[in-house]
């Protein structure tokens, strides 16, 4: 939800033009990706998803921060700014990872 709201709504009313439309369709589409892991899937499905939507995610970041790479003209990954969006995209990354060979059926209980 916060994607959703952050990503398309915000950046749309603060840079909207249709050049920009593409970009707001994709942030929705991840958007909703992410709405479809947390809620409709479990256990260690749940874990792997999280891994593959969110670890690369992490890595994207600290790529533009280090190269310090611009959306919309203005910085992706700026800091002190960038350690939200890393911790909100780090933490399912990591679950992730600790829980990818989880047995399914000790989470039913």
């Amino acid at each position: 939800v916060m994607h959703l709201l952050m990503g398309v709504i915000v950046n749309y009313m603060e840079n909207g033009s249709e050049d920009n439309l593409a970009a707001f369709g994709f942030f929705a589409m991840v958007s909703f990706y992410l709405l479809y892991v947390a809620f409709m899937t479990s256990g260690q499905v749940q874990a792997r998803l999280a891994v593959v939507f969110s670890g690369p995610v992490v890595v994207w970041f600290i790529v533009c921060m280090v190269m310090d790479l611009n959306l919309f003209g203005a910085p992706v990954a700026p800091m002190p700014e960038a350690v939200l969006p890393l911790v909100l995209w780090g933490m399912p990354a990591l679950c992730g990872i600790l829980d990818w060979n989880m047995d399914d059926a000790t989470t039913e209980a």
